[in-house]
């Protein structure tokens, strides 16, 4: 096991736990750190495991990781199909963030992308503030933040029926996934969007690229 692979552990079981805590009760500074991190790795393939060791995070009384266990806290209750939960923890991420701005955390991402995706319409005014206030112009300098960022504006205001930003939006958005490098001479792969293909990809492409099929059939619905 290398030096950081003992509270990275993608699975959990008896044997995992117990080594785990061995090595966390030799920490003496880094135990809040170790806490969440792990638990960030844990939130898909053991969601309660996860919800655990944020408990854990919690009560160290750290406070500067807090809107990264929020999102541990979020991915994990969605797993377990906890979705109310999830935004709720979202939204404790980003009202922490006020008061930290330079703590910041995927909470301002994955929160739009969870309502847009979900179609959550309650949270659509929220989400689209949060898009609007929280991003800098060089915040956007990943493609996979703009892909996030105009994807989520695209999917939001398209169910409100603003049909032309939407356009516009999902336009940007694609772009953005057709880029192959970032902007950083010496990791270039990183932050490149690898994958377009699940629902929130799809529904960003029939936005920019309504097919002809659906035209053709609204043309005739008026005639």
């Amino acid at each position: 096991m290398g030096r950081e692979d003992w509270y990275r552990n993608k699975s959990w079981d008896d044997a995992t736990e117990a080594a785990f805590r061995t090595k966390l009760a030799r920490s003496r500074t880094s135990r809040p750190q170790y806490l969440r991190i792990q638990a960030s790795y844990l939130t898909e393939a053991s969601p309660s495991t996860a919800l655990q060791l944020i408990e854990e995070y919690f009560d160290t009384g750290d406070e500067s990781d807090v809107s990264n266990a929020l999102c541990a806290r979020a991915e994990a209750y969605l797993t377990l199909g906890r979705r109310a939960e999830a935004v709720a923890a979202y939204k404790q991420a980003l009202q922490w963030e006020e008061a930290h701005p330079r703590r910041i955390s995927t909470a301002r991402t994955d929160l739009p992308k969870l309502v847009a995706q979900d179609r959550i319409s309650e949270e659509y005014d929220y989400a689209l503030d949060i898009l609007a206030t929280r991003f800098s112009p060089m915040d956007h300098q990943f493609p996979s933040t703009r892909y996030l960022w105009n994807g989520s504006c695209a999917l939001i205001v398209y169910e409100q029926g603003r049909v032309v930003e939407a356009r516009e939006f999902a336009e940007r958005a694609l772009r953005a996934a057709m880029e192959t490098e970032s902007p950083f001479r010496y990791h270039r792969t990183v932050g490149v969007v690898r994958d377009t293909s699940d629902d929130f990809g799809r529904r960003i492409k029939r936005i920019a690229q309504p097919s002809r099929v659906r035209s053709f059939l609204r043309l005739l619905s008026r005639k």
